[in-house]
């Protein structure tokens, strides 16, 4: 919500009913492309920009198989450790190209380092190769009338053979009898992706770095709208939690600039490597919060 060129609030509807949460600043995580197309008016930014963000060079997304096994993942020889499955003799790019045939595959077991995830004597696998929204027809998807993809039987039976292809190349490398030992799976997509996190195509980490990329500007912080700030993964290239964890920082450092130049410098002395932690942490401006949140 803009009143006076500045963001005063956020509206969001749940189950039917409508809120409103109102805030001096705003900052945004989500896609920029939504923010500045969707949740703004048209006015706010150019067309030109507009553009530039559809033309945007993004990090795929993905298809993960999440296994229950009847059996501890240790008992199949997976332990900690990432294991990544890599076609050899065909071409760099092919190797996320997101075929499931040649896509390299990664290999997680993480109830091997959480016993709590799965009951005791069973596991869990995670199976994962880079995927694209446009993957045989958009996952043999139609759309609506407002454009959001509708899944059917063709959707289901082609992540159905995805996965399939997976597992077969899964024991074939690992000289493992897999299908025995699963209780049941579950497929995310893209669509699945892009149905839960709004991000476009359902990429996971927003756009990639690159000279395209920069030379359009697609990761910035400040917004048109006065009081609306820019976080998260797509206000900067790269993607990923460092990233995350960096465009939060210099959120932060933006609204402490105007709200608080002693705190703001206290914290960019830190950022900038000027003083340590405990230096930080002994200042007066440093509170400890004492969880008084409540929604």
């Amino acid at each position: 919500m803009i009143k006076d060129k500045s963001c005063e609030s956020v509206v969001y509807s749940q189950k039917g009913n409508e809120y409103q949460i109102k805030s001096k600043y705003v900052i945004s995580t989500n896609d920029i492309e939504t923010l500045y197309t969707k949740m703004l008016s048209d006015h706010i930014v150019s067309q030109k920009f507009k553009q530039k963000l559809n033309d945007a060079v993004l990090y795929s997304s993905a298809v993960t198989v999440s296994i229950a096994l009847d059996c501890p993942a240790e008992n199949l020889g997976i332990g900690q450790e990432l294991i990544c499955i890599s076609k050899e003799g065909i071409n760099r790019n092919d190797h996320d190209s997101g075929d499931p045939l040649i896509s390299d595959i990664s290999i997680l077991a993480p109830s091997v380092r959480d016993k709590s995830l799965a009951p005791e004597g069973k596991g869990l696998l995670t199976l994962y190769i880079p995927a694209y929204i446009d993957y045989k027809d958009y996952w043999g998807c139609t759309k609506d009338e407002k454009g959001n993809y509708l899944r059917g039987e063709k959707y289901n039976q082609i992540k159905t053979e995805v996965a399939d292809i997976l597992i077969q190349r899964v024991e074939k490398e690992l000289s493992i009898d897999l299908k025995t030992h699963i209780l049941f799976y579950d497929v995310s997509t893209p669509i699945t992706y892009l149905r839960y996190t709004g991000n476009k195509n359902g990429t996971m980490m927003g756009a990639r770095p690159g000279k395209e990329n920069m030379q359009a500007g697609i990761a910035h912080h400040q917004t048109p709208v006065k009081n609306l700030v820019l976080g998260g993964h797509w206000s900067d290239l790269g993607g990923g939690v460092p990233i995350c964890a960096k465009a939060a920082i210099n959120s932060v450092t933006l609204i402490l600039k105007k709200e608080n130049k002693e705190k703001f410098n206290l914290l960019a002395s830190y950022i900038d490597g000027k003083i340590g932690l405990a230096e930080l942490n002994s200042s007066k401006l440093v509170k400890e919060y004492n969880n008084s949140w409540s929604n």
